[in-house]
């Protein structure tokens, strides 16, 4: 928000002069790549190793676990893409609960799966 009564968009703006201000989803996916980088960048330096060191192979766990990472950032990419309006983009942030008010898993926007 730009102010109480004044939402930022949701959507990328273009200014008559060319000039571009992100919305708010753009906001969000840029955030979900530097997310993503920085969980897989502990164990980029094996990815390397494996394609310059015959015989090495990444562990299957890290592989996983990557591969659960860019699916993770596809699936929260695609959900912030499907927003139409604030209140759908603002249920990302939303944390689901049980009856009792107990966080049953992670809101949309923050579920990366658990690191190794």
């Amino acid at each position: 928000y730009w102010s109480a009564d004044n939402p930022k968009a949701i959507d990328d703006v273009t200014e008559e002069d060319g000039a571009v201000t992100k919305g708010l989803k753009s906001v969000a996916i840029d955030q979900v790549k530097v997310t993503a980088g920085s969980l897989l960048a502990p164990t980029d330096w094996m990815v390397v190793k494996a394609a310059e060191v015959e015989g090495y192979s990444v562990p299957a766990d890290v592989l996983t676990y990557r591969a659960a990472v860019r699916t993770a950032s596809n699936d929260i990419e695609a959900a912030i893409t499907a927003c139409t309006t604030h209140d759908a983009f603002v249920a990302l942030y939303d944390t689901p609960v049980d009856a009792e008010g107990v966080p049953t898993g992670n809101a949309p926007i923050n579920d990366w799966p658990e690191a190794i």
